[in-house]
Order: C-alpha cells, then sequence, then structure tokens
C-alpha cells in the first residue's frame, strides 16, 4: 500500500532521481526500502519526508544544511517560512499526507480553515487544483488506493457544492442557458462542478447535467432546453476515447448551440476544428468566457 518509486518521488516532488541518488548516497537522506525481490521502494513516511526536503530546498536551502537538521528542526523552521506561496504548497503535502493516512478529519479541518480564510474560489483555483494535480499523478501511476482518492473527492465536491447552495437565490435571469455535461465514461467532475459555481456567480442559467452523460441524453436535454451553449470538461476519459471523434458527433448531433471544450486532455491531443466549437485551454479563458456569455 502506498509503495513509490524513485520516479514518483521525482514526479511528486520536482526532484530529479539522479539528484535523489546522490543525496543518498551522499547525505544519507533517505533510506530506500527493498521488496522480498529486491526492488527499491519508498513508503509514506519517505514522501513526507521528500515533500518537505524540497520545500526547503527550491526556496534557498541547501541540502547540505538541511541533511543536519532534525525533524524537529525542520519542522520549526518550516513553521517560521511565512511565504504565501511557501505555505501553499506546504498545505498542499499536508493534504497529501492527510490523503494518505485516510485522515479526512485533518484533510477537512486544513480545508476549512483555508476556506474561511481565503473564500471557496481561491480555496478551488489555489488549493484544490494544486492538490488534485499530484493526485493526479499517483492515480495514473496506481501509487493511491481509489478508496483514498474517493474520499478526499467527496470532500472537495461536497465543498464546492455547499459554495453553490449559498449563491444568493436567483430568478431564472435573462442571462444565456448553458448546459454543462461530461462524455459517456468520464466521471471526474469536479472541475465541470466548479464551472457550474461560476456560470450561476455570473447570472448564467445553468444546467447541470453532470458526469458519465451518454451523447443522446445530451441531445434529448439540448433539444427541450435549447440551451445557447454546451459546456463539456475532458479530464480522465478511457484511453479507448477518441476525442475528435466524439466532438464530430457531438457538433453533428447538436447544431444550434456554440459548444465550449475545457479539460487537461486538451494539453495532450492534437484536436480538429469545428465552426460551432471553441477550446479553452485555461480557467482564466473559462472564466473569462462566462463572464462574456450574452
Amino acid at each position: 500500500m502506498n509503495r513509490f518509486s524513485i520516479k514518483d518521488i521525482e514526479n511528486l516532488t520536482g526532484i530529479k532521481a539522479h539528484t535523489i541518488r546522490i543525496w543518498e548516497q551522499r547525505y544519507n537522506i533517505f533510506t530506500p526500502k527493498r521488496t522480498p525481490t529486491n526492488i527499491r521502494y519508498y513508503d509514506a513516511l519517505d514522501l513526507k519526508m521528500a515533500l518537505r526536503i524540497a520545500l526547503l530546498n527550491n526556496y534557498g536551502y541547501k541540502i547540505s544544511h538541511i541533511h543536519e537538521m532534525s525533524e524537529q528542526d525542520m519542522n520549526s523552521l518550516i513553521q517560521k517560512i511565512n511565504d504565501k506561496d511557501f505555505r501553499l504548497q506546504l498545505l498542499v503535502n499536508d493534504l497529501l499526507e492527510a490523503t494518505l493516512a485516510m485522515d479526512m478529519q485533518q484533510f477537512e479541518k486544513l480545508v476549512n480553515t483555508f476556506i474561511k480564510r481565503y473564500g471557496i474560489e481561491d480555496t478551488v483555483e489555489q488549493l484544490f487544483f494544486n492538490f488534485l494535480e499530484k493526485i493526479g499523478i499517483m492515480w495514473m501511476t496506481d501509487r493511491i488506493l481509489p478508496a483514498q482518492e474517493h474520499l478526499v473527492s467527496n470532500v472537495i465536491y461536497r465543498k464546492i457544492a455547499i459554495a453553490i447552495e449559498n449563491l444568493v437565490p436567483q430568478q431564472k435571469t435573462d442571462g444565456p442557458t448553458v448546459l454543462l455535461f461530461l462524455p459517456e465514461g468520464e466521471i471526474h467532475d469536479i472541475g465541470l462542478l466548479y464551472v457550474h459555481y461560476l456560470a450561476l456567480k455570473y447570472g448564467k442559467n445553468s444546467i447541470y447535467l453532470g458526469p458519465n452523460s451518454p451523447l443522446k441524453e445530451v441531445q434529448m436535454v439540448a433539444e427541450i432546453k435549447k440551451p445557447e451553449y454546451l459546456f463539456v470538461h475532458l479530464t480522465s476519459v478511457a484511453s479507448s476515447f477518441d476525442c475528435n471523434q466524439y466532438l464530430t458527433r457531438l457538433t453533428t448531433a447538436v447544431t444550434d448551440s456554440k459548444i465550449f471544450v475545457s479539460g487537461s486532455m486538451l494539453q495532450n491531443l492534437k484536436l480538429k476544428t469545428f465552426p460551432t466549437l471553441k477550446y479553452l485551454h485555461s480557467l482564466k479563458e473559462v472564466r473569462d468566457t462566462l463572464v462574456a456569455l450574452s
């Protein structure tokens, strides 16, 4: 459970694998374990230490100094650093540690404190998205249990849902209607739920169809509700999913709506262009687009 290779440590900390090996040899700063078949691995405690060392190292502390510190000295130094970016990354690391330990009480306490201080939008855009990026790395390499991922995702989902409920209740506005959904097979809807929150905040009539939506259902809802816009978010559809083929079918099925597509999948695909479709490559583009819709 939660065994990490040296490549995992590199991906999660930003420390190159060859640097980690040098630190092990020169400073004895990590001591990897070995499986019965002599394969090296690191455990959750090793990852915790690596994250803290990487954080200090990135902020100018030399490894030759860090390795002489006790864990208490290191923690004391960390608490004295008030740089905002440093504190944010430290909190992301703390959330990751709570996730691996399945300590949902600690996870929610950390999240609630951040929301109280900075509000839901900074929490989602700065904290959650940063944290979920690391969780995504672990998920893709099978270094996190489904139960761990589900536990924290449910907390994050609930916080955004509460923020939606806390928006000032509005009657149907004069703004346009936006239909939000994920394609069939896509179940990770935290990003889409946040777009739903933003759309409502900016006075749009947002219809949240949600995850795992078959194309025929999207077409049916579009025919009945006649939204001016469709919004689809792509993050981790199955490897067999053909994005260009899906978008071809979508633009053919729904011809009277402008379609927006966002999500991390856009970064790694060669995408076709369609007359009624626009790709949004960043959260800023998503926000600016929602504000401008009329």
